[in-house]
């Protein structure tokens, strides 16, 4: 049975946009009406429940977005049990294997799994963003196998359309090539590792350019770093930059949880069509060939780091072919299209 048949919910407490599952919600409302997005109000949560219960019809699917797992019970007890919930993650790789948001006596890290576990448990199938993501969250949580589906992130293709009215730094292009990193500043992102390979390309014809938001000044970047601090005010502003550039850059920290992550600037990059050099991990070589569709380098490693930038740079063939693979790649099993028609199946074949 389609599940074009059922209405589909998405329910999320975070703004639009934001989630992951925002990319299969926008990719559906271009072909069907059958839908809706729910923003419940996180401070009114019984009262937004009891209205939702009664202006909806029997037999609707609830998609639970990530990152709000803490709903699954509630949809349970108010709506009924068809949730798919889309993790993606787990809220506890997040929080605390990610951010070491610990909480003190580790009060935090309890809450968080529990919330894990009672989400899983009560969820019909769960969905996450790569195969090694998978068994990490099924050994972490002790869930079934057969209730795991795996599904990229991907990207709203519709919202990452570059926008003219950005102004680009002035200086942007005094210094020839420019090397893209966005991102935040987390353990994973490896920005004490930029910012050493900077130094060793400072004389290099090349522009740094860090889009990381409320970046602490702890790292000393060369001189041919430009750094803007300031939050993206629209997914357009942020195509803009990536168009600008001739090589994106990806996770560059030995993080263990790059074995199981495919970060969102992958799937911009694979869209926009723009090299991307990344720390060789499991996670991003499920979905891109390293040397055919990106490049690689040893996570941690400022040296490896700056001879990849300095080699691609100065090779346009070998940054043609990259930009074309990822590209031809990107649209053959991670587009919106494509993530849009497997979300279908996926919860077509569970309900």
């Amino acid at each position: 049975m389609s599940t074009l048949e059922h209405r589909l919910i998405f329910l999320t407490i975070v703004e639009p946009g934001y989630s992951r599952s925002w990319v299969y919600y926008a990719g559906l409302k271009s072909i069907t009406n059958n839908i809706d997005f729910i923003q419940i109000d996180k401070k009114n949560l019984i009262k937004s429940f009891k209205e939702i219960k009664q202006v909806l019809p029997k037999g609707c699917i609830f998609i639970v977005m990530s990152p709000s797992q803490y709903l699954v019970p509630l949809v349970r007890f108010f709506l009924g049990n068809k949730i798919v919930l889309d993790a993606g993650w787990s809220l506890f790789e997040g929080a605390i294997i990610s951010r070491r948001r610990l909480g003190f006596l580790f009060n935090n890290a309890v809450k968080i799994y529990l919330i894990d576990l009672i989400a899983s448990a009560l969820s019909k199938i769960i969905l996450l963003e790569s195969k090694s993501q998978e068994k990490y969250y099924r050994k972490l949580l002790l869930v079934r196998k057969n209730k795991c589906r795996v599904l990229y992130t991907g990207l709203d293709e519709v919202s990452f359309k570059p926008s003219e009215s950005v102004e680009l730094p002035p200086d942007l292009f005094n210094n020839g090539k420019i090397v893209l990193f966005r991102g935040k500043q987390n353990f994973e992102a490896g920005l004490a590792t930029l910012a050493e390979a900077t130094l060793l390309l400072e004389k290099e014809p090349i522009t740094f350019w860090v889009l990381t938001p409320d970046l602490s000044n702890e790292f000393n970047f060369s001189k041919n770093t430009i750094i803007e601090r300031k939050h993206m005010e629209s997914k357009g502003e942020l195509a803009e930059f990536f168009k600008a550039s001739c090589l994106v850059l990806g996770q560059m920290s030995d993080h263990a949880r790059l074995d199981r992550t495919v970060p969102h600037k992958a799937f911009e990059a694979a869209f926009s069509g723009k090299p991307y050099l990344t720390a060789r991990a499991q996670g991003i070589l499920e979905v891109f060939e390293e040397g055919r569709e990106m490049a690689c380098f040893s996570g941690g490693d400022s040296i490896d780091l700056a001879n990849q930038i300095k080699m691609l740079t100065e090779n346009p063939e070998q940054l043609l072919n990259l930009s074309n693979n990822i590209r031809i790649k990107y649209n053959n099993i991670c587009s919106q299209k494509v993530l849009t028609k497997l979300f279908v199946q996926i919860v077509g074949q569970a309900f």
